[in-house]
């Protein structure tokens, strides 16, 4: 009924009764002091008469033309025929304007089984893997389980954004010409886990690299699109941790063709290590293991976080990605188990770094339902089936990223998009940090930590005569980031006593420099978590 109820000279009570049925209401409300002398409409006894007065005001009220304007916002079909707009982007190749990460994963899911299937492990192929392969995907781990391994994605304030419109623009080239582009190069760090430790029935080898989860996740990624899409270098180091990772990215220490040119993407999977609580706490019945091992997680990853995003000086740094692949066990606090996930959420939306996570994918079917396909009660290490969950979780994430990057690529091409924060930044400045993430970091500092920081950025840029370098993603190759003449990492079961001894005996020949004050230390019978090194027995001016 019109507003305007004087056009029918019938005023409406102010509290209107309904009865209710059961689908639908019926107005048996009065309408009384009539404007017309002499006539009352008594409603509760003729309840037609309400749909006879709704019918008889609008042929006798006269409606307002209202005016039509023209949306500020371009319409649907405008803007798909902008036949210019993200061509050139990977996000052309999806369903615009926009689409979603469950929506790609369900249309494909077939494939993505079919993708899934190892055939580096022969013995893993046949009807019984299969059919246990296709009851997890389609059963017990569908989209919206899935959806929980995204923890963070980079925004559009970052030199992260930066680094995910690269690694997008190296898929894409990659796609449409694969003889004149490389593949995306990915660099997964970590230890025990990552190198697949555990990973085969039956198998009870210190390293497992075809069943881990990085290769899983490189073939499925290669075999999905039919071509070698990513290339994955496995760098982790059974026994290390955070800190181990941090040096290895600071100093450059990758494989030879990866030297060359530096990753695309460093993968952090220090989750299990990081989460171990330090030795001299953990028979100590008054210890906080959950505070303890948060800030170590905290420090540890930060400490990568920061060695990672300056990793390529002037030029776009590789997409930070944490990967935790944790549940336990490891100390008896359910709160200290996750603390490695609060610590990670915290950093990866300070720093803006994609943060992605296993562990909350399965945590409830593990924990709370005691299944063993993803959880190992008895060992930080496990099954083939949570290193194929792990490959998934990260492909899934990765489709959430490319929908967030496509659905902001196109507010920017529509709309002019661009925000606050992108505008405050130094122009092609990939060198800006923000404060670190401390208890000493207080609110009331943090603007001028921040003004602080982005001073020492445009400093370091200056100095580094970054404005003379191209800051693009267009070079093939970096120069060598290493200081070092050589550098190795130590690690039980792989670079020992005796090949350190060796290695730096052939260097020396080589080299013609004599070594003096240097000899290996094996400290391995004081716990696993102290290493065999290279270290210092004299003074400076006797070493050489």
């Amino acid at each position: 009924i019109p507003s305007d109820l004087h056009s029918i000279r019938l005023q409406r009570i102010p509290n209107i009764q309904y009865a209710r049925a059961p689908q639908q209401k019926m107005l048996m409300g009065t309408f009384r002091k009539p404007r017309i002398p002499g006539i009352r409409i008594p409603l509760r006894k003729f309840p037609f008469l309400s749909g006879a007065l709704c019918i008889f005001s609008l042929l006798v009220v006269p409606i307002p033309k209202i005016e039509r304007q023209e949306s500020q916002f371009p319409s649907r079909e405008n803007v798909i025929q902008q036949k210019t707009l993200l061509n050139d982007s990977i996000c052309s190749r999806f369903p615009r304007p926009s689409f979603t990460a469950s929506y790609l994963w369900q249309t494909n899911l077939p494939k993505i089984a079919n993708a899934s299937k190892n055939s580096l492990i022969p013995d893993l192929l046949n009807n019984e893997e299969d059919q246990r392969l296709y009851s997890l995907l389609f059963k017990t781990l569908p989209a919206s389980r899935m959806r929980r391994a995204v923890q963070h994605t980079p925004s559009t304030s970052s030199s992260q954004r930066a680094s995910v419109r690269h690694i997008f623009r190296v898929i894409q080239r990659r796609l449409h010409d694969p003889e004149n582009n490389p593949p995306l190069r990915i660099a997964v760090f970590g230890g025990s886990v990552t190198i697949g430790r555990g990973c085969e029935a039956g198998k009870r080898a210190m390293q497992n690299y075809n069943c881990a989860w990085p290769m899983r996740l490189q073939l499925l990624i290669n075999q999905f699109f039919d071509m070698d899409l990513v290339k994955v270098y496995n760098l982790g180091v059974g026994g290390t941790n955070s800190g181990v990772a941090s040096n290895m990215v600071k100093y450059w220490m990758y494989p030879t063709e990866l030297a060359k040119v530096g990753p695309d993407v460093v993968v952090n999977s220090y989750s299990t290590n990081d989460s171990l609580p330090p030795w001299d706490l953990k028979d100590d019945p008054n210890a906080d293991l959950v505070t303890a091992v948060l800030d170590q997680a905290r420090d540890g990853l930060q400490q990568f976080i920061r060695a990672a995003l300056t990793s390529n000086r002037c030029k776009v740094p590789p997409l930070v990605v944490h990967m935790d692949d944790y549940l336990g066990p490891q100390q008896d606090s359910l709160l200290g188990e996750m603390s490695y996930n609060t610590a990670m959420r915290q950093l990866a939306k300070w720093y803006d770094t994609f943060a992605i996570s296993y562990g909350e994918v399965v945590r409830d079917i593990s924990w709370l339902e005691g299944d063993s396909t993803f959880f190992n009660k008895n060992d930080v290490h496990f099954s083939n089936w949570a290193h194929q969950t792990i490959a998934w979780s990260i492909g899934f994430a990765s489709l959430e990223l490319l929908s967030t990057f496509c659905d902001d690529e196109f507010a920017r091409a529509v709309y002019n998009f661009t925000s606050t924060a992108e505008h405050n930044m130094i122009p092609n400045n990939h060198l800006y940090l923000p404060p670190p993430l401390t208890r000493e970091l207080l609110r009331k500092d943090v603007e001028e930590k921040h003004a602080e920081a982005l001073i020492s950025a445009q400093e370091s840029y200056v100095a580094m005569g970054c404005s003379n370098k191209t800051a693009g993603d267009d070079d093939n190759e970096l120069e060598d980031r290493s200081p070092c003449i050589v550098s190795w990492i130590a690690t039980p079961g792989g670079y020992g006593v005796p090949q350190i001894s060796h290695f730096m005996d052939r260097h020396s020949k080589n080299s013609g420099v004599p070594i003096r004050g240097w000899k290996t230390e094996n400290q391995l019978a004081e716990g696993w978590g102290n290493k065999i090194g290279w270290v210092a027995t004299q003074s400076d001016e006797q070493q050489r």
